[in-house]
């Protein structure tokens, strides 16, 4: 019996999320400086998108199950291995705890780059892409990107890109992550050869579709954004931490 992708996703965030029932008490009053620095770690959070790594470890795990045509109890077993790291409140809090400790000052700088008017713009545009995956439009669009690759200098601005946000870097830690969780439970099975490099040539195809009406100059000035320093070092920090999952 396959357990159909649906049920996969549900039984990945239901896993953790039973209520814990304790004895009546007397709550604690909350320290207001407590509270709004929590506040404004989770905004950061929210605002970085990267809670979705959640959602690729958990299509990554789907994938390879259905693939496989894994029997439902080693199906199980994945989802006992992946979901008490990568179920949404999970991978909040642990991106929330590398905030902890970090000054007002470097906290004002993240939130200020994430709400940056060029940043949100391309979310925008990310997220519209990222529902469009699938569709004729989508797959027409990356055909004729591999029959007729774009300019030369399109290319490197939309690499650039990348390496900005890490966006490519991130995935391939999180699969890096999930795959051995995998193979723990699927013993026969193993990565193909190659995969981090289809892992960015995924990435690039799909950020030349999300700002395929973006002008180069933008793009560039998106760029710069993405390289505010600060935002650099959380990133990085971000994806050690995902490798050490």
């Amino acid at each position: 019996m396959k357990l159909r992708p649906r049920l996969l996703l549900l039984a990945l965030t239901a896993c953790c999320s039973f209520p814990v029932l304790a004895m009546p008490d007397t709550p604690a009053e909350p320290d207001p400086a407590v509270a709004a620095l929590q506040e404004r770690i989770l905004s950061i959070v929210d605002m970085s998108g990267l809670t979705g790594l959640g959602i690729q470890a958990r299509h990554v795990a789907q994938q390879v199950l259905n693939d496989t045509n894994a029997p439902l109890g080693q199906q199980y077993d994945v989802v006992d291995r992946i979901a008490p790291r990568w179920a949404p409140d999970q991978l909040q809090q642990r991106l929330g705890s590398l905030l902890q400790g970090y000054d007002e000052m470097v906290l004002q700088s993240l939130q200020s780059s994430f709400s940056n008017r060029r940043v949100v713009q391309a979310r925008n545009k990310e997220q519209e892409a990222i529902r469009e995956q699938g569709t004729p439009a989508y797959r027409d669009y990356v055909q004729r990107l591999r029959l007729q690759p774009p300019p030369a200098e399109r290319l490197r601005l939309i690499q650039e890109l990348d390496a900005a946000m890490q966006f490519s870097g991130l995935l391939v830690e999180t699969r890096a992550a999930v795959y051995p969780e995998l193979q723990a439970v699927l013993r026969n099975w193993k990565p193909a050869d190659g995969w981090q490099e289809q892992v960015r040539r995924e990435v690039t195809e799909f950020l030349l579709y999300a700002h395929r009406t973006t002008p180069n100059d933008e793009l560039q000035r998106l760029v710069d954004a993405y390289r505010e320093p600060d935002l650099q070092a959380w990133l990085q920090t971000v994806r050690q931490q995902l490798g050490n999952s």
